[in-house]
């Protein structure tokens, strides 16, 4: 018979003290992998609202058009319970390449700012022990960002885009040219270059449409009515 597992065992391995989205994606990256999941995500589930809504932190292995859909239906489970739900949930999910595949949500507590979720999408149905340590590192993971809500570590992680590099973003993704953004803006088509160009940089983007999808994917422009 295998010795239970101890949170004091595990918590230094998980517990990310001051947590930043990359401290955090690495972390459930990690744990996805070490669970044998295939994708997971991290979010929060805003309880204090008429109508509940779901705020990510952190992903991996997922790709956009999916992840919505794999968060509410975690959430939803979650959420079933009355926001009281704190144990682990297997949820059956979609068929991944032919097999069916299930949906491990671990809850936080409840607290006033939300409830934390950790959910990894994996193929193989899994055994007590492999659940129970999966669900004592998630609490440690999502510990430090209780200490340290979202909301508050937000602003320091996402780069800060001038107004100007917003609307050229925002025109980009429009499918409008340097030439015609200058017309629209009164910039010369070499300025609108120059806000394009420095947007990418902080983004950490290849080319103005990677910026653009990024930006777009991080809530930092909105498409131009």
């Amino acid at each position: 018979m295998s010795n239970p597992v101890q949170m004091r065992d595990i918590a230094p391995q998980w517990m990310v003290e001051a947590p930043d989205r990359d401290a955090v994606t690495a972390s459930i990256e990690t744990l996805c992998e070490q669970f044998g999941g295939s994708s997971a995500v991290l979010f929060r589930i805003n309880i204090d609202q008429a109508a509940p809504k779901t705020k990510l932190i952190a992903s991996t292995g997922i790709e956009d058009q999916f992840r919505d859909a794999f968060i509410d239906r975690a959430a939803g489970s979650v959420a079933g319970g009355g926001y009281t739900e704190i144990l682990p949930l297997m949820i059956p999910a979609w068929k991944v390449g032919g097999a069916s595949a299930f949906i491990y949500a671990f809850p936080g507590f409840p607290r006033a700012h939300g409830q934390l979720v950790t959910a990894i999408l994996s193929i193989e149905q899994k055994g007590f022990q492999s659940i129970a340590t999966t669900d004592l590192a998630c609490r440690c993971i999502m510990e430090g960002l209780d200490r340290k809500p979202v909301g508050e570590m937000a602003p320091q992680d996402q780069p800060r885009i001038t107004a100007r590099e917003q609307s050229c973003l925002a025109w980009t993704a429009e499918g409008k040219t340097s030439d015609e953004i200058g017309i629209i803006l009164d910039l010369s088509p070499h300025t609108v270059n120059h806000y394009l160009g420095s947007a990418a940089r902080k983004l950490g983007a290849t080319n103005r449409m990677h910026a653009v999808a990024k930006a777009l994917r991080m809530g930092l422009i909105e498409r131009p009515v």
